[in-house]
């Protein structure tokens, strides 16, 4: 859903606040993946209310959650701190397998 020059038109007056920029821009760097308007705030809420999966948890305040983007397909890995999303962490084999080794 792009115009001939690459721009999704969804996002005409909508913004990415600038706290939030360095997780686009690992997001694209790691995964290739740009997130369409609602997309973030869809991982927000599958975070808050349980729905997305937890593959690692580093210490009482840091978690490593995979998401699942559903317009593409596509899993990634996030890590939140303190309820605070940090980063999208580059795939690894160790997720991964952790990933295959949960339950159900």
């Amino acid at each position: 859903m792009q115009d001939e020059n690459g721009f999704d038109p969804r996002w005409t007056g909508k913004s990415i606040p600038k706290k939030h920029w360095h997780f686009h821009q690992q997001l694209l760097a790691r995964y290739g993946i740009i997130l369409a308007p609602g997309e973030f705030s869809q991982m927000l809420n599958d975070i808050e209310t349980g729905r997305a999966t937890v593959i690692e948890r580093r210490s009482a305040s840091k978690v490593v959650y995979m998401i699942r983007n559903t317009r593409l397909w596509e899993r990634y890995f996030v890590l939140v701190t303190n309820g605070y999303v940090v980063t999208a962490l580059p795939p690894s084999k160790r997720f991964k397998k952790l990933r295959r080794e949960l339950p159900g």
